[in-house]
């Protein structure tokens, strides 16, 4: 939107725009319109999902792009950590074959139970990669927690059973 437009929306709404900067125009337009005056005042991500300036404010700030970067690095952090468990627990699968009766079991009903939490992680880990901005701090903090747990179990189980 230019400034003839914005001053225009802004008349419409019956601020007063005579020698207003852009910023502070479109500032009180939010006011206005209900929402938090903020326009280019964000400094890692924007919460205002329906604000109608939100598009022009983030792409100069390019805070879109931060967000997306560094749910882009968690998750392949997560990803290569899960790989490698996943590669722990398949060598401990194949020396768990040479273990003989109750130790076998145990071993294998252990490794059973990783591989489900591992399982639940990833389906986690995919419905982060598809979260919004909102949902991003959410999703991510039940990842957080589901992976404590996986690794604390894989820790338990890689120490007794190697």
């Amino acid at each position: 939107m230019n400034m003839t437009e914005i001053k225009e929306k802004a008349k419409q709404m019956g601020i007063q725009a005579s020698k207003m900067k852009k910023v502070d125009l479109i500032r009180a337009i939010q006011s206005k319109e209900g929402n938090f005056p903020c326009f280019e005042t964000a400094k890692d991500y924007c919460n205002q999902l329906s604000c109608a300036w939100r598009d022009a404010c983030l792409p100069a700030k390019g805070l879109e792009k931060k967000y997306e970067q560094t749910k882009n690095l968690y998750l392949k952090k997560i990803k290569g950590e899960l790989k490698t468990l996943t590669d722990k627990l398949t060598d401990l699968k194949k020396k768990s074959q040479k273990t003989m009766g109750a130790g076998k079991a145990e071993a294998l009903a252990e490794i059973h139970k990783l591989e489900q939490k591992i399982e639940s992680l990833t389906k986690n880990a995919h419905g982060l990669a598809t979260a919004s901005e909102d949902a991003w701090k959410i999703t991510k903090q039940g990842v957080d927690k589901a992976w404590e747990e996986l690794r604390a179990s894989a820790k338990k189980a890689l120490a007794k059973f190697s």
